[in-house]
């Protein structure tokens, strides 16, 4: 399985060199109307065509979901760009790929379509379990949907699957008439009842590649280190590119790490922002790893209560949470009252805000006037404007200095990228020319 996964991984940057929008519309268009064509000539094997597209898509995307797999293929603009919605916030769940419960669920249909194929009479309601899975599947389409508007850019491969998932309701749909009877008991009474196998079966073959998925993912994770240590030119310039303007600095920011390290790296974040939380603890492993770089911090709410290129509060609490970490840096407090914020992303009341600044030690007074202070609220936007300036399209977004003296670069990959390019550059590695800014896409 891993072989095939490491295809999965390994073809797409190769073809995607040569690729633009137009062809992948192609190549999508091409695999739904093979999977239509396949359901007019037979239900069954069309849903087994539609739902090897739906795995092949999903397994790749969670395989992409890791930062250090690099750009995918499909990310052809900023507007079409699947790694701005594959990593994103939307994309995952207790730290897993959501991807991979779609992986789940196709390999769940492609198992029930095998037996049903070769006419086992012992998956009657087969087709019932395909229909309901389609109708979930087609719901989270809508939010994922969602998702991308709240984004800006839209996942082509996603996509691919809102018409994948259309097709296998569709399909299922026309079984459920022709060749099964009504469902008139709960389903899952029926699908668990003497001589019915169509949930172990689903469930198993969903299993197996939802956890060979999985242990690929940690392998990505576990190679990491060996990654940063045979890194070449060319595997480095896809880690970096030119910033859309300049980094502005007021030297009130928090810095973690040693105030005189050559390497400076600056974050954008979000403390409402689930990826921001997760990269927290790679921050500090860098800073701990390599005591050759620090890091400052500036804020990026996405909510328009203090942000307005955003529509719409979404993060709604993450202005006064950013304001919050002002007011702790005030006191010398900023990275404590930092990793309670992450951690307690769903608690940012301002009671909630109080509570976590009298666990770090600060003075709940001062504390609290800060917190209704303008200028406390003006900081806040100030990095929200630096922000817009340098180009931060999403959080959290990082920024390197040391590469080449003074020059800024916006680094994708978080902090696992910066890990490489850094000990890359002390090991007398050539750093490639910086390309321009939006060549990778954000």
């Amino acid at each position: 399985m891993f072989a095939l996964f490491d295809a999965l991984a390994a073809a797409p940057p190769s073809l995607g060199a040569g690729l633009s929008l137009g062809p992948l519309v192609a190549l999508i268009a091409t695999g739904w109307i093979l999977s239509a064509g396949l359901i007019a000539w037979r239900n069954w094997a069309g849903l087994a065509g539609a739902a090897l597209m739906g795995l092949a898509v999903s397994v790749y995307l969670g395989i992409q979901h890791h930062p250090a797999m690099g750009d995918s293929f499909c990310s052809v603009s900023s507007t079409f760009d699947c790694d701005a919605v594959n990593r994103s916030e939307y994309s995952e769940i207790f730290g897993f790929p959501i991807a991979f419960l779609g992986a789940f669920f196709y390999a769940g249909v492609i198992g029930l379509s095998f037996f049903r194929l070769r006419g086992s009479e012992a998956y009657p309601r087969a087709a019932h379990l395909v229909f309901a899975g389609s109708l979930i599947a087609i719901g989270y389409s809508v939010f994922l949907a969602w998702a991308s508007v709240q984004l800006g850019a839209w996942c082509l491969f996603c996509i691919s699957l809102y018409g994948v998932n259309g097709l296998l309701a569709f399909a299922s749909w026309r079984v459920r008439r022709e060749e099964t009877e009504p469902v008139s008991a709960p389903l899952l009474g029926l699908l668990t009842s003497n001589g019915e196998r169509s949930l172990g079966t689903f469930l198993t073959a969903g299993a197996v590649v939802f956890i060979g998925s999985m242990a690929y993912y940690d392998r990505i994770e576990s190679t990491a280190e060996e990654v940063a240590g045979s890194a070449d030119s060319t595997m480095l310039a896809r880690l970096f590119e030119a910033t859309y303007g300049p980094l502005e600095l007021d030297g009130t920011e928090p810095i973690l790490g040693d105030p005189r390290a050559p390497y400076t790296v600056v974050e954008f974040a979000d403390f409402q922002c689930p990826s921001c939380a997760n990269a927290a603890p790679a921050v500090l492993q860098l800073v701990s790893d390599l005591p050759q770089v620090r890091v400052l911090f500036k804020h990026y709410p996405i909510s328009d209560i203090c942000n307005d290129k955003v529509q719409g509060a979404r993060h709604d609490k993450a202005c006064q949470a950013a304001a919050a970490a002002e007011c702790a840096r005030h006191q010398g407090k900023f990275w404590e009252l930092e990793k309670l914020l992450f951690i307690n992303q769903d608690a940012l009341e301002q009671p909630d805000l109080m509570f976590m600044a009298e666990q770090v030690g600060l003075d709940s007074g001062v504390f609290e006037e800060c917190m209704g202070d303008e200028a406390t609220a003006k900081a806040v936007r100030k990095d929200v404007a630096d922000a817009h300036t340098v180009g931060v399209f999403a959080t959290p977004s990082f920024y390197l200095q040391g590469l080449r003296g003074e020059e800024w670069v916006s680094v994708h990959e978080g902090p696992e990228a910066i890990d490489v390019l850094v000990r890359a550059h002390l090991a007398g590695t050539p750093i490639p020319d910086t390309p321009p800014a939006g060549s990778h896409t954000h």
